[in-house]
């Protein structure tokens, strides 16, 4: 072997592990954003724009909400709430309703997707560790991955799974509502009514609702009483 030809190969190698580093020629890796905040912040809205922006640049996207969703919002008599991922601005696309974690694993394997979209994640309460260990799992197998979900609470604290997809998430989105009783737009509580008074703290802790049950209250003007 000549000097000259060495001399190429040593730079070639060199090069190589440089661009490998830059990230330039890295092998593409999972990442996590999560969306959130109250209800009636946007949530859904901003979930279903990017899922169209995937969409739209030719990715395969795989959009999916707990099927315990039922609410109709801006949807038509003859569609599907448990199959739609609707806005309360109008927009809508198609989803899989999920039963359960084990469901959506089952759901995976079938599609084996590049880009998961998973909205209301806030409803695997009950399966949170399983949750968050699938989207863990997932992370590894190189997908890109979008939930999206009410981080806190009607009572103001941390619901579900979304505390653990917040600390595992490359990048989070926290949205902003206008205040029910001050108007003020900032971050928000959904605040759960019972015949238009505030849930009591010891209330079940999942209740599917729209306008009728649930509000967005700032902080200050958020009430959960415990007696």
């Amino acid at each position: 072997m000549n000097q000259k030809f060495l001399l190429m190969v040593l730079i070639a190698i060199s090069t190589s592990s440089l661009f490998s580093s830059t990230g330039i020629y890295k092998k593409p890796r999972g990442t996590l954003h999560a969306i959130t905040g109250s209800m009636w912040s946007g949530k859904s809205e901003e979930t279903i724009q990017l899922s169209l922006k995937l969409m739209r640049a030719k990715h395969e996207v795989l959009t999916l909400k707990p099927g315990i969703d039922n609410r109709k919002l801006q949807l038509k008599d003859d569609q599907d709430p448990t199959k739609v991922l609707s806005s309360r601005a109008g927009t809508c696309i198609e989803c899989i309703p999920v039963s359960s974690v084990g469901h959506l694993e089952e759901i995976l394997e079938k599609k084996d997707p590049s880009h998961i979209v998973i909205d209301e994640v806030h409803f695997f309460t009950p399966e949170s560790k399983d949750f968050v260990a699938l989207m863990v799992a997932l992370l590894h197998e190189d997908k890109q991955i979008i939930v999206s979900g009410l981080d806190l609470n009607f009572r103001g604290e941390p619901f579900g799974p979304m505390p653990e997809l917040l600390a595992h998430a490359d990048s989070v989105k926290k949205l902003t509502a206008n205040c029910a009783k001050c108007n003020e737009d900032t971050y928000c509580i959904s605040q759960r009514l019972v015949n238009g008074k505030p849930a009591r703290y010891d209330d079940p802790l999942i209740v599917v609702g729209a306008a009728e049950l649930y509000e967005p209250r700032c902080r200050s003007c958020h009430e959960c009483p415990k007696e």
